[in-house]
C-alpha cells in the first residue's frame, strides 16, 4: 500500500514539474519586439500575413519597422512567426524580411597529445528587421 501511495506521489509530482516546466517554456518564447512607426494611419488587424524578401511592385503604405532578437539556438520560424503577428496587429498585410542574424564560435583546435584536430560548432544568434507594409492601402 506505501508503495503504491508513493508511485501516485511521484506520478503528481512528474505531471505537475511537467506542467511548470511548459508554462516557463512558453513565457520564454516570446521575444521582444522593437516598434518604429512609419505612419500614422491605421488599419483593421489583419490575420495572415505575406512574408517577403523585397518590396512588391505594387503600391504599399510602410506602417512600421520591426526589430527582433533572440538567444543563440532559437529558430527563425518562431520569430519570423511573431514578427507576422505583430505587423497583422498593426493592419500590414506583408512583412519585408531582411536576415540580419549573425554566427559565433565555431573554432578548430589542434590537439598535440593525439596530433588530431578538433572543432566546435558555431551558433546562429538570430536578428530579424522587417518592414511591415499593407498593400492596396485604399481597402
Amino acid at each position: 500500500m506505501a508503495q503504491k501511495m508513493k508511485k501516485n506521489e511521484n506520478r503528481q509530482l512528474f505531471w505537475a514539474s511537467m506542467a511548470l516546466t511548459f508554462l516557463l517554456g512558453a513565457c520564454a518564447a516570446q521575444q521582444q519586439i522593437t516598434v518604429q512607426q512609419e505612419t500614422r494611419q491605421t488599419f483593421a488587424p489583419e490575420a495572415l500575413v505575406e512574408v517577403l524578401q523585397q518590396f512588391p511592385p505594387q503600391p504599399y503604405v510602410r506602417i512600421a519597422v520591426l526589430d527582433i532578437q533572440a538567444a543563440a539556438g532559437t529558430p527563425a520560424a518562431q520569430l519570423l512567426a511573431q514578427l507576422q503577428a505583430k505587423a497583422g496587429s498593426l493592419g500590414a498585410n506583408v512583412i519585408v524580411v531582411q536576415d540580419l542574424s549573425t554566427k559565433e564560435g565555431g573554432t578548430l583546435q589542434y590537439n598535440p597529445a593525439g596530433g588530431q584536430f578538433t572543432t566546435s560548432p558555431s551558433i546562429i544568434v538570430p536578428h530579424f528587421r522587417a518592414v511591415a507594409i499593407r498593400t492596396n492601402p485604399a481597402k
